[in-house]
């Protein structure tokens, strides 16, 4: 199973040869492609050709590309390589409404449990408030519970600023949720999901609603890390550390993983879940504050 991110942030030459990634700098390293599950592109200076982003992504490798601010703006997923790619677009599709909103309210009672146990790692107040907001979720979270959720949780996560000011941590948490997500939006094509196709997020504009739908109740983990190491996104070695992400421990199904790992076993359970009309077979992550901790989770 793939386990590596990898990120390019000098001028780099790129090239696939023997089932490796070729990386050419000062000196060459060689990786092979089946440990790669994200290859993240930061230097403007870095020559990959199209052959091999095809072997990149034939491999499954999602491939994100970044602004002059290091931030990712584009992502390139493989295509339709499920073996049951019809019949899954189809149990996708076919989902009604009230099915929709059942397993929109599991995501959202996840995630705000998991807003819950990151201020309690964090030694912040109100985790009690926020699971019995997690408790009143209804389906389709028609009372908007989430937002009242949103609202205590960021107050109590960065009291001196908004999430969206300039001079927060706003930066770190967006470049963090961007890497979970190109990571969910892998893991959702290569079981066999179209990814335009949301639970909840359904913009025209958006090729990725359902990555939307599942990173909800993995973004308190980008939280904690980012806060936690009090990361600044334009520092090299701080979006190293807040890549760390994907490795970090979670709960999922009563066992310890990578949140990596997670997110493929809460997309394999979603695919059961549609299948079987029963939105309590989503499986989806436990932020436990004890676990919860920089450094990286061997597979």
């Amino acid at each position: 199973m793939a386990f590596r991110t990898v990120v390019i942030s000098n001028e780099t030459e790129l090239h696939v040869q023997s089932g490796q990634l070729v990386v050419i700098q000062e000196r060459t390293v060689r990786i092979p492609l089946e440990d790669i599950a994200v290859l993240v592109l930061e230097h403007p200076r870095t020559h990959v050709s199209a052959a091999a982003l095809s072997l990149l992504t034939e491999q499954g490798v999602a491939v994100a590309v970044c602004d002059g601010k290091h931030m990712p703006t584009g992502l390139l997923l493989p295509c339709c390589q499920h073996s049951r790619q019809l019949a899954v677009t189809r149990q996708q599709l076919g989902q009604t409404q009230p099915q929709r909103k059942r397993l929109w309210q599991r995501l959202i009672r996840s995630k705000i449990d998991n807003q819950a146990a990151c201020l309690d790692a964090l030694h912040l107040t109100d985790s009690a408030r926020l699971r019995e907001y997690s408790a009143a979720v209804q389906s389709g979270d028609v009372t908007g519970m989430e937002a009242a959720a949103a609202r205590l949780y960021f107050r109590r996560l960065i009291p001196t600023a908004t999430r969206r000011s300039p001079e927060g941590p706003g930066g770190s948490l967006d470049y963090c949720y961007a890497v979970l997500r190109a990571a969910i939006a892998r893991s959702l094509v290569g079981h066999g999901f179209y990814p335009a196709v949301g639970v909840h997020h359904d913009s025209q504009l958006n090729a990725f609603n359902l990555a939307d739908d599942i990173l909800e109740p993995y973004r308190p983990f980008a939280d904690y890390l980012a806060i936690k190491e009090e990361t600044d996104v334009q520092i090299r070695a701080d979006r190293q550390r807040l890549l760390s992400v994907l490795q970090t421990p979670c709960l999922i199904q009563d066992k310890m993983h990578s949140v990596l790992t997670a997110i493929e076993t809460t997309t394999s359970s979603l695919a059961r879940a549609m299948a079987e009309r029963d939105p309590t077979a989503l499986a989806l992550p436990s932020l436990i504050a004890q676990a919860v901790v920089p450094e990286l989770l061997p597979e």
